[in-house]
């Protein structure tokens, strides 16, 4: 391994989550690096990555900013811990992409491979960090990776089957555009040969499903329409399509496939119930990032509802989402938080239910919630934005909410 770097001057930028285990690995293997950090932004890193041969940007780092390029133009490798895992992986990749629903079509292809007698190793936001059994596994495993635009970008490898969800505007402010964020997604089959295989949501652009040598297999939501199920949605309709096609592809009984599906259950923060208290029914959708994510929330609660929707800004255009609220008859009221509070608001002119801001803290951000709630509602925290001050992130934001839930 360490015979890889023989000579190269080794980069690793920035000791993140992901990153943090890289370097470990990297130790481990006697490869000699030096770390970079100390950087708030890609333009305080303009300058400092010459000289190095071979760079692991982290995936916060965007490939196509002027630091990485320039070291790029000097003549180093550009790689990632993603790039790295697929070149040293033994067994085939199952790799998944979209907008939304990754974590959860990526959890129930393993539960359903599982059931199905195969040794199954998740990784990504959703499982484990790669490189944590990365030499554990065996050439007759599969591994089941949840892939972001950020790890895809300038992916040089395509999973053996390529799991492709809805694809609609996100991270803008990481991404120059919509352009951008899709063709840094389209990695994930790009690079496939006539053995590889492509599952893909049938509202991709021409081009994309055009690209690689794989087999395309587009998905139908009409297919589980009557399995009976716990996820709530279309959206949860289609990733369990979604991961029903890969099973189907690894010769997974129909049977089995039927029966996990039935059984298995939402993940944490993403369209949880969580409890029904006095008549109110509180439900947790608290990773959703983006706009289309709480659209599907909203269309997916059956009833009056009162919505928590709101965080940092990231460059969402909130018109679609305003025009959704005003036509819906079951939105009772709004409660808006976070940095993005006017812009929301602003899409909300002619919104006949009641809206309040200003709430500073998860106990008056629900008390503003029940205020405007009575028996037979739900209380839906889709927030359609990343988290903002009042919470660490996502999952502190998911934690807040839950916690204080279970504590009425």
């Amino acid at each position: 391994m360490a015979r890889l770097f023989e000579g190269k001057k080794v980069g690793v930028v920035g000791l993140g989550v992901n990153n943090r285990r890289l370097a470990e690995f990297l130790s481990s293997q006697d490869v000699k690096f030096e770390v970079i950090e100390n950087w708030k932004d890609a333009n305080e890193l303009v300058g400092r990555l010459d000289g190095f041969d071979l760079i692991f940007r982290t995936p916060g780092l965007p490939y196509l900013s002027v630091a990485i390029q320039q070291a790029k133009g000097c003549g180093a490798e550009i790689s990632s811990q993603t790039k790295l895992f697929f070149e040293l992986c033994k067994a085939k990749i199952i790799g998944v992409t979209g907008t939304k629903g990754k974590g959860t079509t990526s959890s129930l292809i393993t539960k359903i491979l599982e059931a199905g007698g195969y040794k199954v190793w998740l990784g990504g936001n959703i499982g484990r960090d790669p490189f944590e059994f990365l030499e554990q596994i065996s050439p007759s495993d599969i591994v089941v990776l949840e892939l972001s635009s950020f790890q895809l970008q300038d992916l040089a490898q395509s999973p053996h089957i390529a799991v492709v969800l809805a694809i609609t505007p996100d991270h803008l402010n990481h991404h120059k555009d919509f352009e951008e964020y899709i063709r840094a997604k389209s990695q994930i089959l790009a690079h496939q040969t006539n053995e590889d295989f492509a599952i893909l949501h049938p509202d991709l652009p021409d081009w994309f499903k055009k690209l690689g040598k794989g087999k395309k297999i587009f998905f139908d939501s009409n297919q589980f329409a009557d399995v009976p199920r716990k996820l709530l949605g279309l959206h949860n309709l289609q990733n369990i399509v979604a991961a029903s096609e890969v099973a189907k592809l690894l010769n997974v009984n129909a049977d089995i496939i039927r029966k996990t599906v039935a059984e298995f259950e939402a993940l944490p923060h993403r369209l949880k119930v969580l409890k029904h208290i006095n008549g109110i029914t509180y439900v947790d959708d608290t990773f959703s990032t983006s706009i289309e994510s709480t659209l599907a929330a909203l269309d997916a609660i059956v009833g009056n509802l009162v919505l928590i929707v709101g965080g940092s800004d990231k460059g969402l255009d909130f018109t679609r989402l305003g025009e959704h609220i005003k036509n819906s008859k079951k939105i009772q009221g709004i409660v808006v938080i976070g940095d993005v509070t006017e812009l929301i608001v602003k899409s909300l002119q002619g919104f006949n239910g009641r809206i309040l801001t200003g709430a500073k803290n998860i106990s008056e951000i629900l008390a503003q919630a029940q205020n405007m709630s009575s028996s037979g509602d739900t209380i839906l925290f889709s927030p359609a934005t990343a988290s903002f001050g009042i919470f660490k992130n996502e999952m502190d934001r998911g934690e807040q909410f839950v916690g204080f839930v279970n504590k009425l």
